[in-house]
């Protein structure tokens, strides 16, 4: 199912966010239970990434996503993993969904991201040791049903967007239900380019 996924998302191209995600529910992006979150879960500006662990702009941008959280305690962070760049991809972020599941997702992705090496098994379950995750109950939630889910849901979401690439970031208010008061962003960005969509966000 997720090589159809994947499919369906390299194929999409990019367009307008205001127009097509009018197709797309706000909420799903903004809102889904049981994505991952950092930052303040109760923020009042969400920023959303779609992102892939061996995509150099999305490990240039981790350093950034650190410090906008440390500088704003009123934004949450969510996280959507999108797997595009193959089965090491792929085996990262089942891991780190399933980091999920035991209250861990952000120290351990941001030190997947971080780590400045290649992406290989050895190295995510020796990472999920050292963040002190479960790594005989990650083995077994991240191949289970549930993380698959996540997954295709990711990738459906991303083609319904028409997300064309990694790392793409929507910013808007928490609660809003109007797509044209999201903010698209697609790529890497620093960290003031960042901080005023955020600002905006907020007016």
């Amino acid at each position: 199912m997720l090589q159809l996924a994947r499919k369906i998302f390299l194929f999409c191209s990019l367009a307008m966010f205001a127009v097509i995600a009018k197709a797309a529910p706000v909420t799903e992006l903004l809102n889904k239970p049981n994505d991952p979150v950092a930052g303040n879960p109760h923020g009042a500006v969400t920023v959303v990434e779609f992102f892939d662990y061996q995509c150099s702009h999305c490990i240039s941008m981790a350093p950034v996503v650190a410090a906008i959280i440390q500088a704003n305690p009123d934004v949450r962070f969510v996280f959507k993993e999108l797997p595009i760049r193959g089965p090491m991809s792929e085996l990262a972020s089942r891991a780190a969904l399933a980091a999920n599941k035991q209250g861990k997702y952000y120290p351990f992705s941001h030190a997947l991201l971080s780590s400045n090496q290649p992406i290989t098994e050895a190295f995510i379950f020796e990472t999920a040791k050292k963040v002190g995750l479960n790594v005989s109950k990650l083995k077994k939630d991240m191949n289970s049903p549930a993380v698959a889910n996540e997954l295709k849901s990711n990738f459906n979401l991303a083609a319904q967007l028409q997300v064309s690439g990694t790392p793409a970031f929507f910013i808007a208010k928490t609660g809003t239900r109007n797509s044209n008061d999201v903010n698209f962003q697609l790529g890497e960005m620093s960290q003031g380019e960042l901080q005023t969509a955020i600002d905006n966000a907020k007016k």
